[in-house]
């Protein structure tokens, strides 16, 4: 290349990036022509593009908003400022007054020993026992629910606390039904919702009974995480619970955003709950609760407490777990969206937020959305896609970097050092890579069906560890899509794309990895 040939494409280059800030290339800088069907495409390609990197923005924007109320949280381990903590007191006026609390645990295919754990546990409480009633609703077969039930009785009989075993013979309406099946029984004017495998701190009940008693009609605690076996995806599980929570959830409450009710531990005053005729015949119980409670004006808080939830030890359990969420948030946003939108009791913040919330799960996807957009966009000859996008592109990169110092700054606050931190931080991201594909594919499944096989979490150690291709089967079908994709590059002298994909794989690959359980 001779000078003048330099010189003219220095030039050529310089107008074009001219050009391009002026915003002068709608359609971006591409190598070739487009026809009619090719421009439709971009069009739309650029809609689902700007409408998903806008609504990532702000979903880490808030996010970074809810970090900072957390960490001043967890620096100072005790909130004075907010109404929605409560230092319960157990002076002798309050004890005098305590209600009757009835305790519904919905339980289907859970071991024996689960169940023990969870009554010794619930008897541990500083509540008084003859104020304690626990109901647990079954939908095993009838000869599993005699075995649990006479097991149950004599263990309740040794710790002084009266337990019942309902069993359901129309095994319909999900979590929510089985649910509205044990109010029937409760005699308590509150009721506690917790799942089997929830430990509550001995201090809970006593704290959300004051809470209620001081004006809140319903009230949840943050959740963490603890493992019954050791390996690779049950650390980090319980590292995303314990560190991310704090930020969904208890910043959330602090920021006054949308007070979401976690389904593994509710407390909520029997005559509010009948008022608004009980849960919801579906597997987004909770979340429809929340929006119905703010609905109808009632108070929803958040307690100085915590509890902790076995998490999922194998990926395909883990899999099912996000699915499940997944399809809770679309289904609420199809049948609920319009009630939060248009009470007049939530706030516009909560109406926002609220929003958002149903959008976490669903939002994994970006991640597969995105790659899955810059191949067909590269394909089609867009090298530099048009500049409001390049820009979305920008700012979502640069509201990252102060998200992942502030989940670093929680983490080392919650009992993490700073390499396990980073470490788990990165491969909680490669696996919601690895997730995002099947997120994907049941977000559409999502919209188009209200049916769903609703599988509980499995809980306890007493699970096929073995993987099968059918428990892979996106991840497998995806990383032989994209080899063949790359083969085809290659073979047209598409380098660029094609290493992009190489890369895409490795990524992908690697992440993978994490599916596989090991021990220490």
């Amino acid at each position: 290349m001779n000078n003048n040939e330099y010189i003219v494409i220095k030039e050529l280059t310089k107008q074009i990036i001219q050009q391009y800030i002026m915003n002068q290339y709608p359609w971006g800088i591409i190598t070739r022509p487009l026809t009619p069907i090719a421009l439709a495409i971009l069009a739309i390609i650029y809609v689902i593009a700007i409408t998903m990197l806008t609504l990532s923005f702000i979903q880490i924007l808030v996010l970074v908003m809810y970090g900072l109320k957390s960490l001043r949280y967890t620096r100072s381990f005790r909130v004075k400022a907010s109404v929605n903590y409560y230092e319960y007191n157990t002076g002798t006026s309050m004890l005098d007054k305590l209600p009757l609390v009835s305790i519904l645990i919905p339980i289907k295919g859970e071991s024996l020993l689960t169940i023990e754990r969870n009554i010794r546990n619930i008897a541990k409480l500083m509540y008084p026992k003859e104020l304690l009633e626990v109901i647990y609703i079954s939908d095993d077969p009838e000869y599993y629910v005699s075995n649990i039930t006479r097991a149950i009785d004599d263990i309740s009989r040794k710790l002084g606390i009266t337990v019942k075993v309902l069993h359901r013979n129309d095994n319909t309406g999900y979590k929510g039904g089985a649910l509205n099946y044990g109010l029937k029984y409760a005699k308590g004017d509150l009721i506690a919702i917790f799942d089997v495998d929830t430990i509550i701190p001995d201090t809970y009940l006593l704290k959300a009974v004051s809470a209620l008693m001081n004006g809140y009609d319903a009230v949840t605690a943050v959740w963490k995480g603890y493992y019954t076996v050791d390996n690779v995806i049950s650390r980090l599980v319980k590292f995303m619970y314990d560190v991310y929570n704090e930020v969904f959830i208890r910043g959330r409450f602090l920021s006054k955003g949308f007070p979401a009710i976690s389904g593994n531990n509710i407390v909520i005053w029997k005559h509010v709950l009948e008022s608004i005729n009980g849960f919801c015949r579906c597997t987004g119980e909770d979340l429809d609760l929340s929006i119905r409670l703010r609905a109808m004006g009632y108070r929803v808080g958040l307690i100085d407490s915590e509890v902790f939830c076995e998490v999922p030890y194998t990926y395909p359990s883990l899999k099912r777990q996000f699915s499940r969420w997944l399809f809770n948030g679309i289904w609420n946003m199809k049948y609920n969206l319009r009630l939060l939108l248009t009470s007049r009791e939530i706030t516009l913040w909560e109406k926002i937020d609220g929003v958002l919330w149903m959008l976490q799960f669903p939002g994994i996807s970006f991640a597969a959305l995105s790659i899955l957009i810059t191949i067909v966009l590269s394909l089609m000859g867009v090298v530099i896609p048009p500049i409001p996008i390049l820009f979305l592109e920008i700012i979502n990169t640069m509201v990252v970097l102060p998200l992942f110092v502030l989940l670093l700054m929680i983490s080392k606050r919650v009992g993490y050092d700073v390499w396990s931190s980073i470490t788990n931080m990165v491969r909680s991201a490669l696996l919601m890579i690895v997730m995002s594909f099947p997120m994907l594919i049941y977000s559409l499944e999502s919209l188009l069906t209200d049916e769903w096989d609703w599988t509980p979490t499995p809980k306890g150690p007493f699970i096929n560890k073995n993987l099968s291709l059918m428990d892979l089967i996106h991840e497998l079908s995806l990383i032989i899509a994209l080899i063949a994709v790359m083969i085809t590059l290659l073979l047209n002298n598409q380098v660029l794309l094609a290493f992009y994909i190489i890369g895409i794989t490795m990524i992908f690959a690697y992440g993978l990895r994490l599916v596989i359980p090991r021990t220490r």
